[in-house]
């Protein structure tokens, strides 16, 4: 065999495989990229974002929902529900931002009877360039976007076709295969967790004292050199802001709660990233200028005078604990 004809069955079987590789993604489209449509409450998948879709259709009588991101996952939706009598689902999902919490708070709006709205506020919600592809990807998802965050055209089609070929939604297809029951229809994050634990004052947490310190540490050096460094879109505040005023006007009640970090990291960022406090300080004043008859803010930024910083309130530098959480809101709901 010549060499040139080596490189053209080299060739062959690179395309071949290519598009093996296309067509068995396609076929199990394990993050809902190609064949979702719409939001089907029976359909298995691992895209976490549509999963908090799914329970919106799941949960029809929904009255109250909990809209977060990671950080918003140790609300328990059962608390909730028993404090303000209002049947609630926890919406929260890691890496969650603004277009995303927008795109459920649609979703409850067309499938639900809502009638209050928790936004559990990070700082990264307003900054403009990260949404998940889990999102961006997803044509059930994808169309409850405001137009100027969609791409659309040639673009859009030659990241489809890569993504059809990407090792990462290839390992997310393989993943699938043995986790065909990976979608579980409950009231959403924090539903597991038992609520007389998390009212306790005996509460301990899940950490020990000494590897709370290295998660503290470990996030902050996580966002203080990443995801806390890029500029908001002032475009994003707007559209935030817009979004609040609309739902008053459909007589639905908003909480507003601005989040707040573990102590030890709220003060290094202070000390070494004062830039970076002072853009915190800057959103804080815009949200709660937002404060209105039927929208609340509370400020809980700066933390509660009984955070002693210890595993009972805190699971790492950003997350708090369900105990924390009850704390934060028990007077506000």
């Amino acid at each position: 065999m010549t060499s040139k004809n080596s490189i053209i069955l080299f060739g062959l079987f690179s395309v071949l495989l290519l598009v093996l590789v296309g067509a068995i993604n396609y076929s199990l489209d394990p993050q809902c990229y190609y064949r979702c449509e719409t939001v089907e409450p029976s359909k298995k998948t691992l895209n976490t974002y549509y999963q908090a879709a799914q329970r919106v259709l799941a949960f029809p009588e929904t009255e109250l929902i909990i809209l977060g991101s990671s950080r918003g996952e140790t609300t328990p939706p059962l608390w909730i529900e028993k404090e303000t009598g209002l049947k609630t689902l926890n919406l929260s999902v890691s890496g969650a931002e603004l277009i995303t919490k927008l795109t459920l708070l649609k979703i409850a709006e067309e499938n639900a009877k809502l009638k209050k709205v928790i936004w559990l506020a990070d700082y990264f919600d307003l900054i403009g360039e990260s949404t998940d592809s889990k999102i961006k990807n997803t044509p059930a998802l994808r169309k409850y976007f405001l137009s100027k965050t969609t791409e659309e055209g040639v673009q859009q089609k030659i990241k489809y076709l890569q993504s059809l070929i990407d090792h990462n939604t290839l390992e997310a297809s393989l993943h699938f295969i043995g986790n065909r029951e990976a979608t579980t229809i409950s009231k959403g994050a924090g539903s597991e967790l038992r609520i007389t634990d998390c009212e306790s004052e005996d509460f301990k947490g899940k950490e020990s004292a000494e590897s709370l310190r290295k998660e503290v540490d470990l996030l902050y050096q996580n966002y203080a050199h990443g995801v806390l460094k890029p500029l908001q879109n002032p475009d994003s505040l707007k559209i935030f802001s817009d979004e609040m005023k609309r739902l008053r006007l459909h007589d639905v009640d908003v909480i507003i709660l601005i989040t707040p970090y573990h102590p030890e990291f709220l003060t290094r960022l202070k000390n070494e990233y004062p830039d970076i406090f002072e853009k915190h300080q800057k959103w804080i004043k815009a949200l709660k200028s937002l404060e209105t008859d039927g929208i609340k803010v509370v400020d809980s930024f700066q933390g509660m005078d009984e955070d002693d910083g210890s595993p009972k309130y805190w699971n790492d530098g950003v997350h708090f604990t369900c105990h924390y959480s009850i704390k934060m809101l028990s007077e506000s709901l």
